[in-house]
Order: C-alpha cells, then structure tokens, then sequence
C-alpha cells in the first residue's frame, strides 16, 4: 500500500516534468540572401530576445561587388558604399511568437568612397577638371518594419523594410541609407 501511495504522490510531478515546454532559445543568427542575390553585399545578424516583445541586434554589412565597383569607377554613381555596422531595436506589433509583424529602430555607422569632379587651377591660371577619391564615414538614424515567421521553432525567415537618413558628412555620403532583407537564420 506505501508503494502505491508514493507513487501517486510522485505521479503529478512526473507528468510536470514531461509537459515542461522544450527551453526559451533566446539568439538568432540570419544571413540576408536577398543582399547577396541582387547587390553582392553580405549582411550577417545577430539577434537577442529579451521578452516576447523586445529584442536587440546588430547586422553587419560588407560590399565589393566587381559591377558595383566598375559602375563608381566609370562615373556612373559617386559613392561606394563598403560597409555597415547596423545596431537595431525591435518590437514585436503581434501577439503571435511564431508569425509576427515588428517595428525597429537602427542606427547605421556607414563608410565607404566617394567620388567628385572638381574643378582646378594650375599654376599659369588655366582651369582644368579632375577625378578626385576619397574616404567617407556616417552615422544614420532610422525605421524599418518587417515580418517574420519560424518554422520547427528554429529556422527563421524574415522580410523587412526600412529607412534612415546620414547626418554627419552629407556632402559625402549618401543621403538615405536603405534597409530592404529577406533573411533566413536559425534560432537557439
């Protein structure tokens, strides 16, 4: 009689124990294809979960496309974006965890070349015109919204689209600095 007795006392903790949910995975890591596809950039993130509604990352980004490079080269665009350290934000807008819309903010340090026409004078007084080179680096603020959906709670796939604007060296850098990403990353 003990014996069955403790085994109904210990009964509901062993159903407890196998009802617990499997653990939180509170990282993400993603790779955005859509930015190798159609601009050859690479864009890796990580992303932390701090609740079911917040969480914070960084994207880092980095360009040297062969036609990105030719294009700047032959005149056809002034700067060359190289790459971008992006640290973001999130809120999640729905109350689903595993298919939901979010908001972010960003801010994006951004470097890259630029390249101008300028006119100069030689020393007899003629005018002349040249190409100059040069470095640039920006820090832009903006927004983005996205979707995002998990498959087996772990494998992620996420579009997002955003804005931001450069406001330290304008004459420079671009004006606005895009965030478009279809991404797929992994949960754990």
């Amino acid at each position: 009689m003990k014996k069955v007795i403790c085994i109904l006392l210990l009964l509901p903790i062993f159903a407890a124990a196998q009802d617990d949910p499997a653990p939180i995975k509170n990282n993400e890591f993603r790779i955005d294809v859509l930015s190798i596809v159609a601009f050859s950039k690479l864009n890796v993130s990580y992303e932390r979960f701090l609740n079911k509604d917040f969480s914070i990352g960084v994207t880092v980004g980095y360009s040297d496309s062969k036609k990105i490079n030719d294009d700047f080269d032959s005149g056809y665009r002034s700067t060359l974006p190289k790459y971008e350290v992006l640290p973001f934000v999130r809120y999640n807008l729905s109350k689903g965890q595993q298919r939901f819309y979010f908001a972010e903010i960003f801010a994006s340090a951004n470097a890259g070349d630029f390249r101008e026409t300028v006119r100069l004078t030689n020393e007899t007084g003629n005018g002349y015109y040249t190409i100059q080179k040069d470095d640039y680096f920006d820090i832009a603020l903006g927004g983005a919204l996205g979707y995002k959906m998990y498959f087996n709670d772990k494998f992620a796939a996420e579009f997002l689209v955003g804005f931001g604007t450069n406001l330290l060296d304008r004459d420079k850098s671009p004006d606005v600095v895009s965030r478009v990403g279809l991404s797929v990353g992994y949960r754990f």
